[in-house]
């Protein structure tokens, strides 16, 4: 069967996607995957060096543009609707899954006009708005957390939670606290958070003064690499510092504690790795999602949010210097992330979708 999966832009529209193409391609052994991007996006550069076919789409935001530029790209979206018409056409697709991200609109729409089997995938707790405007088309929609209103129809709405590709989960997800040893881990995101980044250099030198026992990993995004290692060796500290990870499963499987940002798919995997965490949510998020998503896994017990307004250098530093010092609550936070998270989203949803065409054409 041929899939698509449509949307991007950012990476936590984009890698939830990958993790279901991988999944179909892994229980459909004469899957065609083809993702349909937007120009400029993430995807642009990920997709093709994961061997995957890209088609994109020139298609841009809506929202909050005034009143000229708002209608534009309106018509914008409208005439990508037309052309993802036209390039489902050409695909003739089994099956067209929506990820979120302005690509996702065009094509999902253009399955419905095209009676084409669809879905979409909603990744953070407060719906965003592509999802909210395509729910109307979807047949299925997948929820990576319970929403905090009822946003979507019950009948075809299911909440599996978002899926993670393999890569980014540890092959042993239990973690022992009690070695003396520590590490901590800075996720300052693939694009680079510069709150993230600046309270990590802020604090860093003075978390390593004196304290042998303690490594920390510092993901800085590409953008921020230079600027962070110079910074490190400025102070003399001994920090491993990558621009940006791969295989994330390796350094969950490293890491004691992580500071963070609360996007959908950071949370996700750090509770299906099990790792505790500080988390920051990004203040301008849309809808201000990031607070609900840090929030959920926080009344979970596995996390710790600090307000972004509230974040200064000292109340994070002993935050931090907190959990570290304290083994069994790491412990029970470990152990809280893992009740709360999920490592088989990916597969249950190709699993369901699988089983949905096949359930359809033996009724055709």
């Amino acid at each position: 069967m041929r899939y698509v999966i449509a949307g991007g832009g950012t990476g936590g529209h984009l890698f939830p996607g990958i993790a279901l193409a991988d999944a179909f391609r892994d229980l459909d052994s004469e899957a065609e995957i083809v993702f349909i991007g937007a120009s400029g996006g993430l995807e642009t550069r990920v997709v093709p060096e994961l061997g995957y076919r890209l088609v994109t789409l020139p298609v841009r935001g809506v929202m909050n543009l005034g009143l000229v530029r708002g209608l534009t790209r309106a018509l914008n979206v409208l005439w990508n609707i037309f052309r993802a018409y036209g390039i489902l056409g050409n695909l003739s697709p089994d099956l067209v899954v929506g990820v979120g991200g302005y690509a996702s609109v065009p094509a999902v729409a253009a399955a419905a006009f095209r009676k084409i089997p669809r879905c979409i995938l909603e990744q953070n707790v407060v719906p965003g708005r592509a999802s909210r405007f395509l729910a109307r088309y979807a047949q299925r929609i997948y929820l990576g957390f319970p929403t905090l209103r009822p946003e979507f129809p019950p009948e075809k709405t299911m909440i599996t939670g978002n899926p993670i590709r393999r890569e980014s989960v540890p092959l042993d997800r239990v973690k022992d606290f009690s070695g003396g040893q520590a590490t901590l881990l800075i996720l300052g995101g693939s694009q680079g958070a510069a709150q993230l980044n600046d309270l990590a250099m802020q604090i860093v030198p003075g978390l390593l003064e004196g304290n042998s026992s303690l490594t920390v990993v510092h993901q800085t995004g590409r953008d921020k690499e230079q600027a962070v290692r110079e910074h490190y060796a400025a102070s003399n500290s001994n920090v491993e510092v990558v621009p940006f990870i791969e295989k994330m499963g390796e350094y969950y499987s490293r890491a004691d504690l992580c500071l963070s940002r609360a996007g959908a798919m950071a949370v996700s995997e750090l509770a299906a790795a099990g790792v505790p965490s500080i988390l920051i949510p990004y203040p301008h998020a849309v809808s201000d999602h990031q607070r609900a998503n840090g929030r959920w896994l926080e009344e979970w017990g596995g996390a710790v949010t600090i307000e972004p307004e509230r974040t200064k250098a000292p109340l994070l530093q002993e935050n931090i210097e907190h959990l570290l010092s304290s083994p069994n609550v790491l412990k029970d936070m470990s152990d809280a992330c893992l009740k709360a998270g999920t490592s088989d989203a990916a597969e249950r949803i190709a699993r369901e979708e699988i089983e949905r065409l096949e359930a359809m054409k033996g009724h055709a």
